[in-house]
């Protein structure tokens, strides 16, 4: 069985998911042990799967992306993940 963001995620990149954005029962079901690979393809349909290329595979190795995923731009970072020191 595949599983969209579970078991597949297209070759040539690597994938994120915000789950901070994501209703609450689909939070719930996406920390529900076992469970929790049947919430991965959800989050992709409802548009909360990101993914960013390798930098090493080009451009004509990628596999074709389906639908319901979306692309972090370049430089992105997570919100709260840097501090600035005072």
């Amino acid at each position: 069985m595949r599983l969209e963001g579970w078991n597949h995620v297209p070759l040539g990149y690597g994938a994120d998911f915000d789950v901070r954005a994501a209703p609450a029962w689909l939070r719930l079901w996406f920390r529900t042990p076992f469970l929790d690979r049947f919430a991965y393809p959800r989050m992709v349909e409802r548009g909360f799967g990101y993914l960013r290329p390798h930098p090493g595979v080009a451009p004509a190795d990628r596999e074709e992306v389906g639908p319901g995923w979306r692309f972090r731009p370049d430089g992105y970072r997570p919100p709260g993940s840097v501090a600035e020191l005072r």
